[in-house]
């Protein structure tokens, strides 16, 4: 238990990399028959998500938790808990507000913690707020590309396989975040749902996250 805790309070921390990094060109896309609907690589309507969690931190530690995600167009709830039951942390957040820790055991009970927790959980779940244009890249990838007006630009691109990817670009590179989903199955009321996601946030203290689908679970019907 000591090992899981201090492995995920180090996980949350923010990664340590001197470089930033900038938008690759983007290449105006022509018109197409089919262009990309942006909304659908992200969750459709209300959701509650169950994920055994795998994390590996740059340092070389590690851990396992089950972390359950529950999403709705009020706010977003989130739990860490062990294999066997026990919840370890808990907290919500509405909209782009705060975030309101519900239950955390210590060493959870850090702020820095809940902020950064719900962070990832919104790069992973939640579309970028601000303008979205589409094009490609150098590599042919099609992209949805979003840019906010704090600077940040967020490339969400379809991959062969049918699922997609995720790389952010910050005016702190610390910040930066890369997210790679796998297994995705389409349909009009989940739009692409991975069985698998990869988050990676590098430097010398970065970690990366590697999360398994164990179920999801549909609480509203979505708007037409």
């Amino acid at each position: 238990m000591t090992r899981l805790c201090l492995g995920l309070i180090a996980l949350m921390l923010a990664a340590c990399s001197p470089v930033q990094q900038t938008p690759p060109p983007l290449i105006p896309l022509r018109p197409v028959p089919t262009p990309l609907t942006c909304a659908e690589f992200f969750p459709q309507g209300d959701w509650q998500y169950v994920h055994a969690i795998r994390f590996q931190l740059a340092s070389g530690g590690g851990g396992s938790a089950i972390g359950v995600v529950v999403l709705t167009s009020q706010d977003i709830r989130c739990a860490l808990t062990t294999v066997e039951g026990l919840t370890l942390f808990e907290a919500r957040a509405k909209g782009t507000g705060p975030v309101e820790i519900m239950r955390a055991l210590p060493p959870f009970d850090r702020r820095h913690f809940a902020d950064n927790l719900v962070k990832d959980i919104r790069t992973l779940f939640v579309p970028p707020l601000g303008l979205v244009r589409q094009g490609r890249l150098a590599d042919k990838a099609r992209v949805c590309r979003y840019e906010t007006a704090d600077g940040e630009t967020a490339d969400l691109m379809e991959t062969k396989d049918g699922c997609w990817r995720l790389q952010t670009y910050n005016p702190d590179p610390l910040a930066n975040r890369s997210v790679r989903a796998y297994s995705c199955e389409y349909t009009s009321q989940s739009g692409l749902m991975p069985s698998q996601l990869e988050l990676v946030a590098p430097g010398r203290s970065g970690y990366t996250i590697n999360m398994r689908l164990i179920s999801a679970q549909r609480l509203t019907t979505p708007n037409p």
